[in-house]
This record gives structure tokens, sequence and C-alpha cells, in this order.
């Protein structure tokens, strides 16, 4: 076989036996690097070679033209560049990178939809009912000295229009431990009167979540209950209240009857944390 360089045209004698597919080769006259291939192959002419030429012997043109050095792997004439990967291999390291990327993301999402969860609703799945009974003190009968050094300040009340259930009666503010020792598991109780004074409708609920303006406006009842009622916001602010520190809390009332005409605020419970 004849090897010529596509940038200088020197040519070369390649041995046929010792092709190599992807095979890439060096011009030592110009350096330019080419791949060697099937479609390199050049038969020599009479005109050029005697008829007995060989591979693996040097020929010579007619008199008055130059030489034709042969290449060999051996030989310097041409030097020998290493293959790139063939096109199975890149297309296995294209599907690792792919597969690698797409667990990423997998997780990514994961973790996502984990947190979007979390701040509605919080389930310390991890606490035991053994655990659960000692975070919650089981006190359950409570007199009017258990909470009267419990103070209900900043309190505000205002109506809300919400795009999935209509109107509602938010009442929120903080509720202040005024007693010399640490209170836990504050608990109050809202009520709605009318113009006689006669209940109309009351709630019962823990201290230490609040809901954004945001939320009041586009949750559904479920998410909002879910947000109100989250154990994580009770642990964090209401679990170990120490005097003088505060608790927030936060109400609603959904579409609340139009005879409303005013609301009451109670504490109903205030427990001594667990040793």
């Amino acid at each position: 076989m004849i090897v010529q360089c596509p940038s200088c045209s020197t040519k070369y004698r390649f041995d046929d036996s010792k092709f190599k597919d992807e095979l890439k080769v060096r011009c030592t006259r110009c350096s330019h690097v080419f791949k060697l291939s099937a479609l390199d192959h050049q038969e020599p002419s009479e005109d050029i070679y005697s008829e007995d030429f060989s591979l693996g012997a040097r020929k010579t043109k007619k008199e008055g033209e130059q030489s034709i050095p042969e290449w060999d792997p051996d030989d310097m004439n041409v030097d020998i560049v290493p293959s790139s990967k063939k096109p199975g291999e890149r297309r296995t390291q294209v599907r690792n990178v792919v597969i690698a990327l797409s667990s990423v993301l997998v997780l990514v999402l994961i973790i996502y939809i984990s947190l979007s969860r979390l701040d509605n609703s919080f389930n310390l799945s991890f606490l035991s009912s053994q655990q659960e009974k000692e975070e919650i003190p089981q006190k359950t009968v409570f007199t009017e000295e258990d909470v009267k050094d419990i103070s209900l300040e900043n309190i505000r009340q205002y109506f809300v229009n919400n795009d999935k259930i209509g109107q509602l009666f938010v009442i929120e503010g903080q509720a202040v431990n005024n007693f010399n020792a640490p209170k836990s598991m504050i608990k109050l109780r809202a009520t709605l009167y009318d113009s006689q004074g006669l209940v109309l409708e009351e709630k019962d609920f823990l201290c230490g979540n609040v809901a954004s303006l945001f939320q009041l406006q586009v949750s559904s009842e479920q998410e909002l209950e879910s947000t109100l009622q989250s154990r994580l916001g009770i642990l964090t602010t209401n679990k170990h209240v120490a005097p003088g520190q505060n608790t927030p809390f936060m109400v609603v009332f959904y579409n609340p009857p139009e005879e409303m005409q005013e609301f009451g605020l109670e504490v109903i419970e205030a427990h001594d944390p667990a040793p």
C-alpha cells in the first residue's frame, strides 16, 4: 500500500499486513497528522515501480524521479500517533455521564419535595410513643392558678379573602409567660359571640405557629390547619417558654357566621416542662 500525506503529498510505502483500524500517523516532512484508512490505498503503477517490487524493500521511480520512502512500524519515516477511543467506548462514557446527572437531578427533586412538605406539616416520626409522652405533659385538669400569669399581648384580628375558601376571620398575638418558672404547651380557646353574648363557634389550639398573609390568601383549609398545628413550631417555641418569654399564636375561623359581633380569648392550659 502506498500512503500519501494529504498536506504535502509525500508518499510512503506501507505494509498491508500491518494495517490497523483507527490508526493515525504523522508525516515526518510536514508533521501533519492524518488517519490511515483503506481509502488511502494506492496501487503502484508500472511507470513508477519495477514489476518485481515487494513490500519491505525500497523501490525507485524511473530515472530522474524521486524515490518513495517505505513505511514500516519499526522505521522512523512516520511517527505513529495513538488512536482515539472507539465510538463504542465514547458512547459508554456518555451514557455513564447521563446516568450520573439523572441520579443527581432525581435526588435534588426528592429533597425539594421533602422540604416543601416539611413547611406545611412536620411529622416527628422518629419519636416513639414513649418519647411523645415525655415531650407532652399529661396533666388534664387546670385551675385558674395554673394559667393566671400567662398574659395575651399584641392581639389583633382581621378578615382575609381566601381564593379557595372564602372569608377568613383571623386572630393572632403572643402568649407571655409571667410565671417565675418555665411553662410548656400553652393552649388557648377562641370564642365567637353574637350581639346577645351567645357562643357561635369556638376553637381550642396550642400556641407556637402562625401563617403568612400569602398562605392565608391561597391555601386550602387543610393546608392552613396543617401549618397552624405543625409540631415543629409547637416544639420549637412552645415546649419551653422561659419566664418573660413569649410564644406566638394564630387561630382562623373559616367563613364565620354573619351574626358574629365579638370574640374572646382565654388561656386554658399551661404545663410545667417535663424534667
